[in-house]
């Protein structure tokens, strides 16, 4: 990344540069009755002036105040002199508008004041009569608005010159001209020209603040009415003018007289500029067109006053050579148009491939810094100009060094930004767009605060060779969904009960609306990757209810056909829409109180990072890291946070499968890969990829339909294995780091956790750092990162998702010396939850003589009829058995989900001999069980760590007992409480306590 653009970039440290900081908001017009008359009935000076500024897209009109003679002004300014401008016009009484204005500059010199009049030669002949030193301008009136408007420009671009163009780079026009009548003609057209044009370059923005921005930044008008003053206005900002427009007969002093005027002091002018700067475009104007051939000579522009075609050529000129308009690529030799580019990303396409001859000529003449910067684009015009051909080996480096250039900006222009889609400007320079009015949904907005956050702390190139970024996303607005339900008629299904492959095949089955088929179209066009359609519910991962893994995330691959693409892309949105009505998406709302009816669906679609080999997609590996680690490892403290990675997709994470587990601060100590044994044992054992083959994204509910599950053998010849494996030595009996070596892979992340080949314990640690502080509490992240990229490429750091860990603790301290766990039908230390509880009375657990890690499927089915039981009977539970609750791996734990267990208050994972319990920490389902307030236990009685008395839950009358499971009901509720700061927790009957 081009270090001279991002200093131009907002960050949290340093102001962003205000343009425009000066305007005119209140003007004083002094007129009599009859023009102030013309002026609002016949003119209607205040309404046009506002409907120019709508037109011209320019914000925050002027107001007017009027009074009908100059003593009734000073009188107004004695009792307020809040006004910006004053301007007046000739007859305004008695005392008369030059006397008027030498009066107001005494007492409120930092007015300015204009005379506006009506051109005659009797006026005029008068006007050079009077002492004028108190008028800062005169122009001639023939009842136009627009040159109401155009003198407004002008006093405000006078307002702001030094510090916008000196301290902001702002560009300015020159004009010279000594004669009312003509300036008084050109401002208007100039102002036209520049505002249109600025109006036009606002396409390329990508958020309203960008428009603004842009706006604020347009050329500004110099005016300059004698030779010194032009030659001092030139001199000064010099370096950021674009052109200089000249009359050739003017006075060389400002108040001398017209009859000293110097017939040639534009011809004068343009030899001193064209000797400063030959490239500097001067164009002369006069009625004498005997001066055409030598402002040819002097390699300037010429235009006959009494030319009948002035604006037009004016504004050929202009559009030509101030670089206004499309850029035009010409051959040097022929001068014949070899391509055009209206927009950044034609001009990136251009430069890389006009021919050598064509290259040079334009950056010679300094063309490209040119046209840049009268569109506002200072940064990457200055680095343009800065590079000139002698600093390049060859003309392909120097072509090479500005495509990179104009690709860095516009890259840099995505960050941090919610875009609007539009079709025509989108391009994949663009970080975060938006397809609709609605919400953004909680997931899509935790994504775009990110984007901003990289942004706004320079996260995103901090670390060398890695770029840290979201992946490029694109979310559909609530908006569509709503839509989507009422064109098809689908209301009927929230009242209804229907299997969720019904529901599906509804969704899947009717017609998404038109519009955002065709935008959807515009977008695919731009894509060269595999796609991930997330869920972004109104509710998702919001503060205080996170939904998180509730609904699907279906994946798509990418192929070259665009309608076979475009319907992959609609099943998968429209299958995204149908998990709002889920089994699953029900019990969870109704358990957080929450309506099916008031849930809105929005869509994030995102690039899906990694690259491909043997028709498979997947990333070097994946994570979830939590700025809160509850269960804390030797050194490890809560605050140091914990990480959970695995190679390749990261749904293998967040649905609870075996990964690597660490603590940012200490990544060297792991705990699964300390011995050889547990290495073997406790590393991960599968790797999930997406399949390239698009007959296999079929109708399912299931989100993982095309995703393949690749065993340790299948991975030993995959690329991305090298990063992040190590070796089992059999002879010697030990683990090999160098992944050249022969035999069986262990997925440990020794090259990177222990010999840093992958910063990735300092990027994990500032992102816990600042999105805990951002969002003001513990959070979560999910991330994916791709080390397999060409040589010379940076690898590729995704930030896929942030959300606010609920840290619902109860605040009362408890003395655990006082609290006797002798009794306790349950009891551990690595615990997480809600504080106190007194209103559950019934026990459910798993029954450990039953129990068998080939029957967990079937246990799930017995635990579902029971919840269902509970939640007719709106009574909650604990719920005890062995294994990690919620894993997508059977032989791991129970694979429940949360219409299985949402009645439960408190869940116990208790290991038993053989199967002992580690953490669920880093998945969907550990995530919304502590969102929800339930509390959370991990103990493991066989060797010691933590209590369960099923003895003496077996000594009790069963309520129910089934195959698998047993409930016990007490008389009295019992007595919950599990602490936060200790990490403890305990159930006892309620006597006991």
């Amino acid at each position: 990344m081009n270090k001279n653009l991002e200093e131009y970039l907002p960050d949290g440290n340093k102001a962003q540069y205000r343009f425009m900081k000066y305007r005119i908001h209140k003007i004083l017009l002094v007129c009599c009755s009859y023009d102030g008359y013309i002026l609002e009935e016949d003119g209607h000076i205040e309404s046009q002036i506002n409907q120019e500024y709508l037109d011209l897209n320019m914000s925050n009109p002027p107001s007017f105040t009027r009074v009908s003679s100059t003593r009734e002004a000073l009188e107004l300014l004695g009792r307020d002199d809040s006004f910006d401008f004053i301007l007046t016009m000739y007859n305004v009484g008695e005392l008369d508008v030059f006397s008027f204005a030498k009066i107001v500059k005494e007492r409120h010199a930092q007015i300015p004041v204009a005379l506006l009049t009506s051109f005659s030669k009797d006026i005029y002949r008068r006007l050079e009569e009077q002492d004028r030193s108190g008028l800062d301008y005169i122009f001639g009136w023939h009842g136009n608005t627009d040159l109401i408007m155009a003198i407004i420009k002008l006093v405000e671009d006078k307002m702001n010159a030094e510090e916008d163009i000196t301290d902001g780079g702002v560009q300015a026009i020159l004009l010279v001209e000594d004669s009312i009548r003509f300036y008084s003609t050109y401002l208007p057209e100039l102002y036209k020209l520049i505002l249109l044009q600025n109006t036009e370059f606002l396409k390329d923005a990508f958020n309203e603040q960008q428009q603004i921005l842009r706006k604020r930044a347009r050329p500004k008008i110099l005016l300059a009415t004698n030779y010194e003053e032009a030659v001092e206005l030139y001199d000064r900002y010099k370096k950021n003018i674009l052109g200089v427009i000249s009359d050739v007969g003017f006075v060389l002093h400002r108040n001398d007289p017209p009859e000293s005027e110097k017939r040639d002091a534009g011809i004068d002018l343009c030899r001193r500029i064209k000797a400063d700067n030959p490239l500097m475009p001067v164009l002369l104007q006069s009625s004498q067109t005997e001066f055409e051939v030598q402002a040819r000579q002097l390699g300037a522009g010429f235009i006959a006053k009494n030319s009948k075609t002035l604006l037009t050529q004016l504004h050929e000129y202009i559009d030509k050579e101030f670089a206004f308009g499309e850029f035009l690529f010409k051959d040097p030799d022929t001068g014949a148009v070899i391509g055009k580019a209206k927009d950044l990303v034609q001009m990136q396409e251009m430069i890389a491939t006009i021919p050598d001859k064509a290259f040079e000529y334009h950056t010679s003449q300094n063309h490209l810094s040119k046209w840049l910067y009268s569109r506002g684009l200072f940064p990457l015009a200055a680095a343009i100009r800065r590079g000139n051909k002698s600093q390049f080996a060859s003309t392909q480096e120097h072509r090479q060094r500005i495509v990179n250039l104009i690709k860095d900006y516009r890259t840099l222009l995505g960050q941090g930004v919610v875009a609007r889609f539009d079709p025509e400007t989108y391009s994949d320079a663009v970080a975060f767009a938006r397809i609709g009015e609605g919400s953004l949904g909680g997931k899509a907005r935790g994504l775009a605060f990110m984007n901003s956050m990289i942004l706004k702390h320079r996260l995103y190139d901090k670390h060398a060779n890695v770029r840290i970024m979201i992946p490029r996303s694109v979310v559909i607005a609530t908006d569509y969904f709503d839509d989507f339900i009422r064109l098809n008629g689908l209301k009927y299904i929230i009242s209804q009960e229907f299997s969720d492959e019904e529901i599906l095949s509804e969704f899947v089955s009717s017609t998404v609306p038109a519009r955002l088929q065709q935008e959807l179209k515009a977008y695919i066009q731009t894509v060269r990757t595999p796609l991930a359609v997330r869920s972004s519910s109104k509710l998702e991962d919001s503060h205080y209810q996170p939904f998180a893994g509730i609904y699907s995330t279906y994946m798509i691959p990418y192929v070259d056909n665009g309608d076979q693409m475009l319907r992959l892309l609609l099943k998968a949105v429209k299958s995204v829409y149908a998990s709002v009505y889920f089994a699953t998406s029900r019990a969870y709302l109704s358990s957080s109180q929450n309506l099916i009816s008031e849930e809105k669906m929005a869509v994030i679609i995102q690039e899906v990072c990694g690259t491909e080999q043997d028709g498979l997609f997947f990333p070097t590996f994946s994570g979830v890291a939590r700025s809160i680690n509850y269960y804390p490892i030797g050194d490890e403290t809560p605050a140091d946070g914990v990480c959970n990675i695995a190679m390749g997709l990261g749904k293998l994470v967040v649905d609870g499968g075996r990964t690597l587990r660490f603590s940012p601060r200490y990544p060297q100590k792991v705990l699964q890969t300390s011995t050889p044994e547990l290495a073997l044992r406790d590393t991960q054992n599968e790797v999930l990829a997406l399949s390239l083959k698009p007959e296999e994204f079929r109708t399912s509910i299931d989100d993982a339909v095309n995703l393949h599950r690749l065993d340790i053998a299948q991975i030993a010849g995959l690329r991305n294995a090298r990063f992040v494996c190590s070796v089992w030595d059999r002879e010697n009996e030990r683990i090999s780091d160098s992944p050249f070596d022969r035999g069986r892979k262990v997925i440990t992340f020794n090259n990177i956790l222990k010999y840093n080949t992958f910063p990735l314990a300092d990027i994990i640690g500032d992102i816990l750092r600042l999105g805990a502080e951002e969002m003001r509490c513990p959070v979560e992240v999910e991330f994916a990162v791709n080390m397999d990229v060409q040589a010379g490429e940076q690898q590729i750091f995704n930030l896929l998702q942030i959300r606010p860990i609920i840290d619902n603790q109860d605040n009362r301290p408890i003395d655990w010396s006082k609290v006797d766990v002798s009794d306790a039908l349950v009891y551990g230390q690595n615990a997480l939850g809600i504080g106190m509880m007194g209103d559950i009375a019934d026990i459910i657990y798993i029954k450990s003589n039953t129990f068998d890690s080939l029957s967990t499927e079937k246990i799930a089915e017995e635990l579902l009829e029971f919840n269902n039981r509970m939640q007719d009977e709106k009574r909650s539970y604990i719920l005890v058995g062995p294994g990690r609750w919620g894993s997508s791996d059977p032989f791991l734990g129970v694979p429940v989900k949360w219409n299985h267990i949402s009645e439960a208050k408190v869940i116990v994972e208790c290991g038993i001999e053989k199967f002992e319990v580690e953490p669920s920490q880093g998945t969907h389902f550990f995530q919304n069980v502590t969102s929800l307030g339930v509390g959370y236990l991990t103990i493991n009685p066989f060797r010691g760590d933590g209590i369960f008395r099923e003895g003496e839950l077996d000594g009790r009358r069963a309520v129910y007992e089934g195959t698998f499971l047993r409930q016990v009901r007490f008389e009295k509720p019992l007595w919950v409480c599990i602490d936060g700061r200790s990490n403890k927790g305990i159930v006892k009957e309620e006597g006991d306590k």
